[in-house]
């Protein structure tokens, strides 16, 4: 009877690791990796998640920031002394490999920004600026390792949505001007309606 359970299980044995070859043979990657030749595709749709809720005011909002924090390496949203308005990005198709990581680059079509200490300026002819993401593999997913320079970019509307937050929440005469004014900047002349 031995002899037979012995069989038996050496029969189980095989079969199953002939199973687990004949799955890592269709699959064309041993399991628990990653196919290299998706790596770019993987990349690029990272940065451009990251991009979407940035435009969207996720580092501007604290509630909003743990939507953001799995895509990044680090843990808490970086100070900023300013944020840039934008009308577009675009992530680029090319990508620069490295070792176990990639550089990625936003091209930014940016109207203005809003300097917390100095108020919103506007940018002239809706200048293209870029910011450089690094993006590696941290403990078997990919990161976003690093963004330079790294400012909020948010759409005309989120900026518009946080001044007015900002206005109904000051009462000090200083930061009221600075506020009235860029959203005044931001929203264009108003023109009066006739009586």
């Amino acid at each position: 009877m031995s002899f037979l359970r012995l069989r038996s299980a050496i029969f189980v044995c095989l079969f199953v690791s002939g199973v687990s070859a004949g799955l890592r043979a269709q699959m064309g990657m041993p399991l628990g990796h990653t196919d290299p030749a998706l790596e770019p595709a993987t990349v690029r749709e990272l940065v451009a998640r990251y991009c979407r809720m940035d435009y969207a005011g996720a580092r501007l909002n604290a509630n909003d920031w743990p939507k953001l924090q799995p895509l990044v390496a680090w843990h808490e949203n970086p100070d900023f002394p300013l944020f840039m308005v934008t009308s577009r990005f675009d992530v680029s198709a090319e990508l620069d490999p490295g070792h176990s990581k990639y550089g990625v680059t936003v091209h930014y079509r940016v109207v203005g920004k809003y300097d917390m200490a100095e108020g919103y300026s506007q940018e002239p002819g809706n200048q293209v600026r870029e910011a450089h993401f690094t993006v590696a593999e941290t403990n078997g997913e990919w990161k976003i390792t690093d963004i330079e320079p790294n400012f909020p970019y948010v759409s005309k509307a989120v900026a518009v949505q946080w001044l007015n937050h900002k206005l109904s929440g000051t009462s000090d005469p200083v930061a009221k001007t600075i506020y009235e004014n860029a959203l005044q900047r931001l929203q264009g002349p108003t023109t009066a309606v006739p009586n």
